[in-house]
């Protein structure tokens, strides 16, 4: 299937929604910064984590082997016991990675598709959001290659083809029409989306353009039916995306085995705030002439 360039005019809705539900009070971190209410429901999908071989771990597994709880609100720090830098704050921390940040991994929107595409009566128009700075988009010094030298060519043959490699490479993904047309603008300046339209085959494996460098597929960070019947976002460095629809729409995605998703309320925080069962470790500040701080256990250092 081919994306076409839509601009941003059918995304309006929602820029209107979320600029009305943030009049009256601050909703930049809760469910409803990201997606508008008067929805019968909403679910939260959690993004895996990385363990150590680079196998994708759910978080209900971390939080099991930790003693700690899962729940629609729940934060990876004190889930997993691993700070926003990747540093073990506890004894027991996890051992692997964070979920990466890089957006809906490909496995869980393939999974996901076809359930949003049976739940709204418009799955041949389906609109993708696609956040504007994205590297391959624009192309030029954004795009890092590396190439190995051919060692049957001589230094001035290889540092040729480096050239015309990399000069390929960087060349912009998209049409300087698309790079330069209208997006789709959420509230701060760098919340601005290319929007696409496709059909549900297309969110299922979203092909962006094709480069030197392979096909560019990744999840968009915004997706929703011409009839609006439900809304998919996914905010940017997040690790969890956001699902508002109907009923039965949030309840075959909270049965889908191959998702790890909870409910949520358009009112449920999504910072560390929100995440009120499991216990945050506190760093406790030593003397400024003690070096040696000793072990962190469980929100304090022992010596």
């Amino acid at each position: 299937m081919t994306l076409n360039f839509a601009g941003p005019v059918a995304g309006s809705w929602i820029v209107d929604a979320l600029a009305a539900q943030s009049a009256d009070s601050e909703v930049a971190d809760l469910v409803a910064g990201q997606v508008p209410s008067g929805y019968e429901a909403y679910a939260r999908i959690f993004h895996p984590a990385l363990g150590l071989d680079g196998e994708a771990v759910r978080w209900g597994r971390i939080a099991k082997g930790r003693g700690t709880t899962m729940h629609g609100g729940a934060q990876f720090t004190p889930v997993s016991g691993i700070g926003e830098d990747g540093i073990a704050l506890v004894e027991d921390a996890w051992e692997g990675e964070a979920p990466s940040g890089d957006g809906l991994p490909a496995g869980e929107l393939a999974a996901m598709a076809p359930i949003l595409a049976a739940h709204t009566q418009t799955p041949a128009e389906i609109f993708l959001a696609l956040w504007n700075g994205l590297a391959f988009i624009h192309g030029g010094d954004r795009i890092e290659v590396l190439h190995d030298d051919d060692p049957e060519l001589s230094d001035e043959e290889n540092a040729a083809r480096r050239e015309a490699a990399n000069a390929e490479a960087k060349r912009p993904a998209f049409s300087e029409e698309v790079r330069n047309g209208p997006t789709l603008q959420m509230g701060s300046a760098y919340r601005s989306f290319y929007v696409f339209e496709g059909t549900f085959e297309d969110l299922a494996s979203p092909l962006w353009a094709r480069t030197s460098e392979g096909e560019q597929r990744q999840a968009p960070n915004l997706a929703w039916p011409a009839d609006r019947a439900w809304l998919l976002s996914t905010e940017l460095y997040e690790d969890s995306s956001i699902v508002a629809g109907s009923r039965t729409l949030i309840d075959a995605l909270l049965a889908c085995p191959d998702i790890e998703a909870y409910e949520v309320a358009i009112d449920t925080r999504l910072d560390l705030e929100g995440d009120n069962v499991n216990p945050m470790p506190v760093e406790v500040e030593g003397d400024d002439d003690d070096d040696d701080l000793g072990e962190y256990i469980e929100g304090e250092f022992t010596n």
